[in-house]
């Protein structure tokens, strides 16, 4: 089956008008920041060059859910994007690929509360959403994507996916994770100072990601198509760290206090820092080498940057075997199945579980139709 979540540019209209929105496509570059020491928000920057767009979100509670500062950035379901705010009655808050609010997604209660804390997200292509939280233990999380319902399968969000605990191997403040190119989920954790894997299924330790030892805390984890991983690594090291999908050093160079990084389909690197010193905060684009070739916006604090790629679904009842919206043949074989069995599922035409060949018609209807 076919469980790819597309990647493409988002198409950029020249000369936008201030305050006008770009026109959407499948991938959203978004960038956390901060709005002179208000809460943080989020502004899309443009994927080919990380010009700054436009303001994605902004601080302004009534309206869109925006008040906590913003720790984590995922794809949500039907094309939506999640915003991960840590703080008393930590939230996940939903929005259209607009910016738009939608609603609280998940959390927002209190203890127990799986996502009090919550420091980092990631989406695995079948369905899953993953959560590291700072809370007494440094837990992961996992939850079905579709509906946040907690998954059957270890994913209780009043227990744990991967336990923390402070005992090796343990995790200590888990921040920054991503879905490997091999579904393995990697977890930064920058209180241990390491990079670790784990298996994304049944959350058994893998181990270290690379034999490098890191020496600050991952901030950022950014990967590539190809595999290869970027990390953005702030403390003693101040660093920007390219691997290979196996976790062989391939680059590095140096930056002060280095949230977030991106690299560009130039080659080039988008770094954000919210330092003081070195080269200030803000968002900068650097070269493969590490030099700073502009400083595209010094005048906020920016954290982490994230490449959304927008999930599509529910857009037709011909998609039975995924969530995500895509069709193909065993798509045809969960329906023919159902409808073999008489299964409410295949009752696609008429209000009662009686099949007939109107049910076949309406299910060739949909699966030709596609998704938008």
């Amino acid at each position: 089956m076919d469980r790819t979540i597309r990647r493409g540019l988002l198409v950029i209209t020249a000369g936008l008008a201030a305050g006008s929105t770009p026109a959407q496509g499948d991938d959203l570059l978004l960038a956390v920041i901060e709005f002179d020491a208000l809460p943080t928000g989020v502004r899309q920057l443009d994927p080919k060059t990380g010009a700054v767009q436009r303001d994605f979100v902004v601080p302004d509670f009534p309206n869109n859910g925006m008040l906590l500062p913003v720790e984590a950035i995922a794809p949500g379901p039907n094309r939506s994007v999640l915003l991960g705010q840590p703080g008393g009655d930590g939230v996940i808050s939903q929005y259209d690929e607009n910016g738009a609010f939608i609603g609280v997604y998940l959390g927002g209660t209190p203890d127990p509360n799986p996502v009090d804390n919550i420091r980092g997200m990631a989406v695995s292509v079948d369905g899953f959403l993953y959560t590291s939280d700072w809370d007494d233990t440094d837990d992961i999380h996992r939850f079905t994507l579709a509906s946040a319902a907690p998954a059957g399968d270890g994913g209780d969000p009043l227990g744990t996916f991967i336990s923390g605990s402070q005992a090796e191997p343990g995790l200590d403040r888990p921040q920054a994770i991503e879905i490997l190119a091999d579904g393995d989920l990697l977890v930064g954790d920058i209180d241990r100072q390491r990079l670790v894997r784990f298996d994304a299924q049944t959350g058994a330790l893998i181990g270290d990601f690379s034999a490098v030892a890191m020496t600050g805390s991952i901030t950022d984890i950014d990967l590539q198509p190809d595999g290869t991983v970027i990390t953005s690594e702030d403390g003693s090291g101040d660093r920007i760290r390219v691997f290979s999908a196996t976790g062989t050093l391939l680059e590095v160079f140096t930056f002060t206090d280095p949230d977030g990084v991106h690299r560009l389909p130039s080659g080039e690197y988008l770094v954000t820092s919210s330092s003081a010193f070195g080269q200030g905060r803000g968002l900068f684009r650097v070269s493969a080498a590490g030099a700073i070739l502009e400083t595209i916006d010094d005048t906020r604090s920016y954290g982490a940057i994230e490449l959304v790629s927008l999930i599509d679904g529910g857009c037709n009842e011909a998609d039975l075997a995924v969530p995500f919206g895509t069709h193909d043949f065993d798509d045809v074989l969960a329906f023919l199945t159902a409808f073999g069995a008489m299964e409410p599922a295949a009752d696609l035409a008429l209000p009662s579980a009686v099949f007939d060949f109107d049910d076949v018609l309406a299910f060739l209807v949909a699966f030709g139709a596609g998704c938008p």
